[in-house]
């Protein structure tokens, strides 16, 4: 989680030039491309690079590639805004990324995830991003946010919080557990500092939703694969930021779509249709 919190210190801190912090948010991200399907042109660059040109490429490439698109350049757009917020606007956010990251106790509580669930495995790095899903989703209903309601709300909706999925992987090698959510000891123990952070913090009441969601975007390995935060985390960062900054442009908006819409084509209703959604 080490470089998505970097990347989120530099954005809510505003460190180094808006322009640098471009060049930097090109090299993870890739390039703020405005169309979903053309192919990069130099010097544009993708996060992922096996890009096959989209005249040549087969529909299942075609498909990867445009729902990779749409993930990495709205999440690139949100720490571009973010950055170019004032620093007044946005004062205790680092204090808040700390304590939903905690911190002080990572180690810690680490180790006592992994003598119930066993040792990491390639989807572990899924698990807080899930677990900050949780805390979206618990937010977005409006009740409290405590350890119960954080723990108890991926079993209250059909959209599912321990699989790594991409949109169209329906089995076998594509659908990886993410075991720790299954265990619910582990979300117990993840849900406490999370629900300490939530209410301790001093990021204003309606801030709070979207800063979380800013945060959890960020620390998911990969949109693309965790229906899970593109739902409780991407859209809610999205729809946050647009009403704290008004005037904020994202890269895939459109006359005939915004980027809500292709989230919604693109991956929800491919999500949807296997009902992980």
């Amino acid at each position: 989680m080490m470089h998505q919190r970097d990347v989120l210190v530099a954005a809510f801190e505003s460190r180094g030039s808006p322009a640098d912090f471009d060049r930097e948010l090109t090299r993870l991200f890739g390039s703020s491309f405005t169309t979903l399907s053309m192919d990069p042109v130099p010097p544009e660059q993708v996060r992922r690079n096996n890009w096959e040109p989209m005249a040549s490429a087969s529909n299942a490439k075609k498909g990867s590639q445009v729902e990779q698109r749409v993930v990495d350049v709205i999440l690139r757009d949100l720490l571009r805004i973010v950055h170019d917020m004032p620093l007044r606007a946005k004062s205790e956010w680092s204090n808040f990324l700390d304590a939903l990251t905690v911190q002080a106790s990572w180690t810690s509580i680490m180790a006592r995830i992994q003598a119930i669930a066993g040792n990491h495995d390639e989807v572990s790095a899924y698990f807080w991003g899930s677990m900050l899903a949780a805390t979206s989703g618990a937010h977005m209903t409006g009740t409290t946010v405590s350890p119960v309601d954080i723990g108890a709300f991926p079993g209250s909706v059909s959209t599912v919080f321990d699989q790594a999925r991409y949109p169209r992987a329906n089995s076998g090698n594509t659908v990886k557990t993410i075991k720790e959510m299954t265990f619910p000891n582990v979300v117990s123990i993840a849900a406490k500092p999370i629900a300490d952070a939530w209410s301790t913090t001093k990021v204003a009441a309606g801030e709070k939703g979207a800063a979380l969601a800013i945060v959890g975007s960020a620390v998911s390995p990969d949109l693309w694969r965790h229906p899970a935060a593109v739902r409780y985390l991407l859209l809610p960062a999205v729809s946050g930021l647009r009403s704290l900054v008004p005037s904020a442009s994202f890269s895939l908006d459109s006359a005939t779509q915004t980027v809500e819409d292709a989230i919604d084509t693109e991956l929800a209703e491919k999500w949807r249709a296997r009902s992980v959604w």
